[in-house]
């Protein structure tokens, strides 16, 4: 199985190259499906080690040596694999092929499968799914975030290499880039070469005289590069920039920066002996570092400038692969999250409206809300133990808690509740919200006045003021459409009676007003098309074949689009795609 992946200019293989930036239609499709299989094999993970560990013939070994369960959680995962790559995701499905490698190794080494490594598969499971939900939410996530978990299922799977480049390879179009001019003297692959990078490595590894071996060993590559041709030129530019950026301060060392010398010198002694392969590897890696340099002025830095300018590397310098925000917590624990809050709200709501016979649902859900937002949010404890505090302080004389609580309480609810809808948990605000939150309960709780609204507490009702209208214009939209081929299909059963026709038009003329309204002009216009076709075919049947299967292209089309926009209420320009493909379903 390969993984390569390559477009027509210098880019990073973020996992959408197959497809036009912002695209989430293919995913958007199989979302549910790769979910549903990523728990499944994980449950089946669950159950091999359960059985193990009580000598059950789960992991007995099969006709193919492996454990039936495992086996069956590696098909599971292989599924995945090729999913993502059809969809156009290669940083995922790597990751991905990576569980599944480290699935077959413990597969054949039973005693190394313990808790401790089915923790680690869980978490990976965890982050894929984590990835794919915020890809489909329109979230700007890097691949490189799946980089800290990539790396521990690769050591569970025995795989020696573990690279940031594997999920974020920057890969170059040759016919156009520009060729990489000189910046040194000719030397060539031999002797003194090696002599002189040996040198200058162990100088720069004890830390003598500063910068200086790194720009000598960028000397030494420059010239190595101006020596030769083809790849293996290519290469030592490279090599001669990242030295260059490695000494002028743009590109912070790194335990994998720190390795890229010794291999370097490798290759030299490869090229010593004659050698003239280039481990695409090599170059990748390369490249990638050259792109992580930060962007600043050629004048201390003209050969990392030269290259990135010749191979249009792109910028990578602000992305993160030491630490990533991924899969933190199981995913399923929001939906869970959202059905408690919904219970937990309908009953506060009853509750202080002088409904005593919800109390006791009261603190029964404020409980399981709590520890919801445990689960949750980085400094949740706090939050909870006031949520908690609040339902149950003092109420009023007649039943019922006190009017500041009861708000405070909703204010909170709706704050937990759109945080989970916006599945925006990392936000960096969200900690400094939490605490105010809590802060606010406390004080009510104990009986103080409250405080008064804060000005991003405004700001959140109407995000879920818009959200809630953008959810009953998704609904009405649903509910139009789901009529039009209603009626269309009542006329396909008996086309002789045309009456369920002149209604289609009329509906189709609402929808595209408020497809307008909502700047989708694209999709509007194929509705004022699709509605001119119900038109034809009321009037003169002869050319029905022809327009039915436009009719059905464009009604399937906007049947997704609906869909998108309900996933994704505030980036309706991302369905851009889709509007295209309904534009050219147009005669």
């Amino acid at each position: 199985m390969s993984l390569d992946h390559t477009k027509p200019d210098a880019a990073i293989t973020d996992g959408r190259a197959s497809a036009p930036v912002g695209d989430l239609s293919a995913l958007a499709w199989v979302h549910d499906e790769l979910r549903r299989t990523l728990e499944g094999a994980q449950k089946t993970l669950r159950r091999a080690l359960r059985e193990s560990t009580s000598r059950a013939a789960s992991l007995n070994p099969g006709a193919d040596g492996q454990a039936p369960l495992m086996l069956q959680a590696r098909v599971q995962l292989h599924q995945v694999v090729g999913a993502l790559e059809m969809i156009g995701l290669p940083a995922v499905a790597r990751f991905v092929h990576g569980y599944e490698l480290a699935v077959q190794r413990l597969a054949q080494a039973a005693q190394s499968f313990d808790t401790d490594a089915l923790a680690t598969l869980e978490r990976a499971g965890y982050v894929v799914m984590d990835y794919l939900r915020r890809q489909l939410a329109g979230q700007d996530i890097s691949p490189l975030a799946l980089f800290p978990a990539y790396q521990q299922v690769m050591v569970l799977a025995g795989v020696q290499r573990a690279h940031p480049a594997d999920l974020c390879s920057v890969v170059v179009n040759k016919t156009d880039a520009s060729p990489l001019a000189p910046t040194a003297t000719p030397l060539s692959a031999g002797v003194d070469a090696r002599a002189i990078m040996e040198r200058e490595l162990l100088a720069s590894l004890k830390g003598r005289h500063g910068t200086a071996p790194l720009r000598r060993m960028s000397d030494v590559c420059a010239s190595l590069a101006a020596a030769t041709g083809g790849r293996l030129a290519e290469l030592w530019h490279l090599a001669s920039a990242f030295f260059e950026a490695q000494a002028s301060g743009r590109l912070a060392p790194d335990d994998f920066s720190r390795r890229m010398a010794s291999r370097l010198l490798a290759q030299l002694r490869a090229s010593e002996r004659g050698v003239t392969d280039t481990p695409d590897t090599l170059i990748q890696d390369l490249r990638f570092f050259c792109a992580r340099a930060t962007p600043e002025g050629p004048e201390q830095t003209p050969r990392l400038d030269q290259v990135r300018r010749a191979l249009s590397l792109p910028e990578l310098s602000s992305l993160d692969y030491a630490s990533s925000p991924l899969g933190r917590f199981d995913p399923a624990l929001l939906p869970l999250a959202k059905r408690r809050v919904a219970a937990f709200r309908e009953s506060w709501s009853a509750l202080s409206s002088g409904d005593a016979s919800s109390a006791g649902q009261v603190q029964e859900q404020a409980a399981l809300v709590a520890e919801s937002v445990r689960q949750l949010y980085p400094d949740g404890e706090q939050l909870a133990r006031a949520l908690r505090a609040a339902v149950s302080a003092p109420g009023r004389p007649h039943g019922g808690p006190r009017p500041e609580v009861a708000m405070e309480v909703a204010t909170a609810l709706l704050c937990i509740d759109s945080s989970l809808d916006e599945m925006d948990l990392d936000q960096p605000a969200l900690g400094q919200r939490v605490q105010r939150l809590a802060a606010r309960l406390d004080q009510v709780a104990s009986g103080k006045e409250p405080p008064s609204i804060e000005p991003w507490m405004e700001s959140l009702y109407r995000e879920v003021s818009d959200r809630q209208t953008m959810g009953s214009v998704v609904q009405e939209l649903r509910a139009s459409l789901a009529e039009v081929e209603q009626q269309l299909d009542r006329f396909h059963r008996q086309p002789q009676d045309r009456d369920p026709l002149f209604m289609v038009p009329g509906q189709l003329a609402s929808m595209r007003g408020v497809l307008s309204v909502l700047g989708l002009e694209h999709a509007a216009q194929a509705v004022q098309r699709m509605r001119e076709d119900v038109d034809r075919i009321a009037a003169s049947p002869e050319h029905q074949a022809t327009i039915d299967a436009r009719l059905a292209n464009n009604l399937g089309g906007l049947s997704f689009l609906i869909d998108m926009l309900a996933v994704q209420p505030h980036w309706p320009s991302r369905c851009s795609a889709l509007m295209l493909t309904l534009a050219v379903s147009l005669p």
